[in-house]
């Protein structure tokens, strides 16, 4: 069975200020009270810490190479579980930069099938024969016009050009998943420069059910409502 914890690293360093809370990964037995090496939890739990350890590094050269003297940052992490069963899990890790009024955030999904000891890829998703990048692009758009409309309601001239040209997507896309929702985040300004904020797209399982694979549909949609 997995075991997700929450370790907290809280320090200041000239004028950065780090809240880095990220997840510590364990495995035990079944009625079992003590963990369990597990080498493949273990390379998660390094990958993870390798990856906090690069964020901090950037926000230290930002801080480096600003041009404001003096400017406070604070350095955040948070993180998600969107899954977790005795051999599944998903969970998102949310890195933000925040320097004066602006915030700079990515999210990266780490998906694991710890039975079949593999990482979870977007297509292991979908079926075969399905172009489940055209599909998913087709509801991001649909989401981000509905998104584009709410940010310019209180605006007086139109700040944020989305075109459907902008939603990158690729295989290798960043994703996180629940029983219910398909959750493909983009980072500050990857859809416009304008958008700052860090932009989560939910694709609704039952609304792609059709496309999934028998491996989705057995082992992470748990209750379909057509």
């Amino acid at each position: 069975m997995v075991v997700i914890a929450k370790e907290l690293l809280q320090y200041e360093k000239d004028y950065i200020k780090y809240y880095i809370n990220f997840p510590k990964i364990y495995y035990k037995q079944e009625n079992d009270k003590d963990y369990i090496k597990n080498e493949m939890i273990e390379s998660i739990n390094e990958l993870v810490f390798e990856d906090i350890m690069n964020f901090m590094g950037v926000v230290e050269d930002s801080y480096n190479i600003s041009s404001e003297e003096f400017i406070h940052i604070n350095s955040i992490t948070e993180f998600q579980v969107g899954y977790a069963s005795d051999n599944i899990m998903s969970l998102a890790i949310e890195f933000s930069q925040l320097a004066g009024f602006y915030d700079i955030s990515y999210l990266k999904g780490y998906n694991y099938d710890f039975k079949l000891k593999k990482e979870i890829i977007l297509k292991d998703l979908f079926r075969e024969s399905v172009d489940y990048i055209k599909i998913l692009k087709k509801y991001i758009w649909v989401q981000a016009k509905t998104l584009l409309a709410e940010l310019q309601k209180n605006e007086d001239e139109s700040l944020y050009h989305i075109v459907e040209d902008n939603i990158c997507l690729d295989e290798e896309n960043t994703f996180y998943f629940t029983s219910e929702y398909l959750v493909l985040p983009f980072s500050s300004c990857e859809i416009d420069q304008e958008i700052l904020n860090l932009l989560e797209f939910k694709i609704p399982f039952n609304k792609i059910y059709h496309y999934l694979s028998k491996y989705a549909i057995k082992n992470i949609v748990k209750k379909i409502v057509l």
